[in-house]
């Protein structure tokens, strides 16, 4: 069977730690390599239990963790910080970039479980309103508004 290793990021907004998901990570005894991380953990192991593990890992805190593919295993020298010499790795700045969105993303979620998904002509039909509302009015009007307002005695 072939292996995988999925990254776990954990949103700003979770009360998660990533030394507590590694400890509940660790509680799930399954066969697995866990690896504490900045933004959450690593885990490896049995493609199809790390898969299984990733949705059961997402549902300790619902719509503040999140999962992904990652390309290499866990201590891949091209990859790992310990063999480079320190610094970055490869992809980390993107991952940062993702992160700091995930907050939003959660909290859509979150969103969408308490109201459901609504209907595409609701979601455009509200988005018209907004760029509608947004639309500048032609100077005319304008005058004419400011007109009916003040009335004609601030001429210029």
């Amino acid at each position: 069977m072939m292996k995988k290793t999925k990254v776990i990021v954990l949103a700003e907004n979770a009360l998660t730690t990533p030394g507590k998901l590694v400890r509940y990570i660790n509680t799930l005894n399954q066969p697995v390599i866990v690896k504490e991380t900045c933004f959450g953990a690593y885990i490896e192991g049995e493609e199809e239990l790390v898969d299984k593990l990733a949705q059961e890992i997402r549902n300790y805190e619902r719509n503040r963790i999140f999962c992904k593919d990652r390309g290499y295993a866990i201590w891949d020298k091209r990859r790992c910080r310990a063999f480079r010499g320190g610094g970055p790795r490869e992809g980390f700045h993107q991952l940062e970039a993702e992160q700091a969105v995930l907050d939003k993303i959660g909290l859509a979620l979150d969103k969408i479980d308490k109201e459901g998904i609504k209907p595409m002509e609701e979601v455009l039909a509200k988005e018209n309103e907004l760029i509608k509302r947004e639309t500048k009015i032609p100077v005319e009007e304008f005058k004419n508004i400011i007109e009916k307002v003040l009335g004609s005695k601030n001429e210029a």
